[in-house]
């Protein structure tokens, strides 16, 4: 943890999705990853699929701006997954844009995607719901429990028979205290000379940390034009930039003041590199301790798909939770849905 925490405060992002199956997530597990955001960017999402089947994934994804480290293995984040049992994982080293590590970050999105509800971010209210609900138990519990399993066998008691196999002890390494104070919350302001709010009619987005986006771009396929009413939402909170999620970069939302409208704001523009090779692109925003990240897919991709399909049911659903900027025209509005 003092390791994760002086990351963080580095400037640091973390992102972790973890199952709570077969009794391996303690609450104070979760208790500890919940704290790191104190420290920075740190965000965990809990997948559970309540058809039994075990959420078993190992993959680990270490990334910078030029350089990306994707992990493989058998061990879980444990102290025993980490030091006293016999695990083996593979290294693969490659760039941040290389297929590999592009398919790595597809599987993340679709793990902690919200729209197949296996998917929670992890909260205060969230953590106790698990405990008071069973999900988790608290680590004295599991031990109890792990003891008791590990006392008996098939054959017997093991104190009652002759073992069969050799013992070697293994010591995890002790771990160092840490205590370094959390800095301040992040501030983010707005643009200057944006204009006063002019707030359309939109869902709800009072609790909203997903906002999902089918945009129509200008300017070589790059150029979002963000509607004022949006910009002003809960969500963006007049956000003067968004971080891309597939490089890291900032992408700056700045104000548009065309002569007709008298100087004033009417629209905001942000500049989506990524999108300007792609047929139909759709975006995902997420909000997380005053930073919002995005990340761009094509709509016949796996994540693609489920943006479109999530905005389409919006349209049709009672009451309607997708916003188009041109009603009367589909195919040429922007389209956009809290989740």
């Amino acid at each position: 943890m003092p390791t994760l925490r002086a990351f963080l405060q580095g400037g640091g992002e973390i992102r972790l999705i973890v199952g709570v199956d077969i009794a391996h997530t303690s609450f104070e597990g979760l208790e500890d990853l919940l704290s790191l955001a104190t420290y920075g960017s740190a965000i965990t999402h809990v997948f559970h699929n309540e058809e039994s089947a075990v959420f078993h994934p190992k993959l680990y994804l270490l990334s910078n701006a030029t350089a990306a480290r994707l992990v493989v293995g058998s061990n879980n984040i444990t102290e025993s997954g980490l030091y006293t049992n016999t695990e083996v994982a593979l290294t693969i080293d490659d760039t941040p844009q290389s297929k590999v590590v592009a398919d790595a970050e597809t599987s993340f999105d679709s793990w902690r995607d919200p729209l197949h509800g296996m998917a929670k971010q992890l909260d205060a209210a969230l953590l106790a719901n698990l405990l008071s609900m069973g999900y988790v138990k608290r680590e004295r519990d599991l031990l109890a429990q792990f003891r008791a399993q590990r006392g008996t066998s098939k054959g017997g008691t093991k104190s009652s028979r002759q073992p069969l196999f050799g013992k070697l002890r293994v010591v995890a390494p002790p771990v160092p205290d840490g205590g370094a104070a959390a800095p301040a919350a992040p501030v983010v302001g707005a643009p200057r000379g944006a204009g006063a709010a002019r707030v359309a009619t939109r869902p709800s987005d009072q609790t909203s940390n997903v906002l999902l986006m089918r945009p129509r771009l200008a300017r070589g396929n790059t150029q979002l034009q963000v509607p004022i009413g949006l910009y002003h939402s809960n969500f963006f909170n007049q956000a003067t930039h968004v971080v891309s999620g597939h490089d890291g970069h900032r992408r700056p939302i700045s104000a548009t003041r065309p002569e007709r409208g008298r100087g004033k704001t009417n629209t905001l523009k942000l500049e989506i590199p990524e999108a300007k090779s792609m047929q139909a692109p759709v975006i995902r925003f997420d909000r997380a301790e005053g930073q919002i990240t995005y990340r761009v897919y094509e709509d016949r991709s796996s994540s693609g798909r489920l943006i479109a399909q999530a905005l389409e049911d919006g349209r049709q659903s009672s009451p309607v939770a997708t916003v188009l900027t041109k009603p009367s025209t589909p195919e040429s509005a922007t389209w956009y849905r809290f989740i």
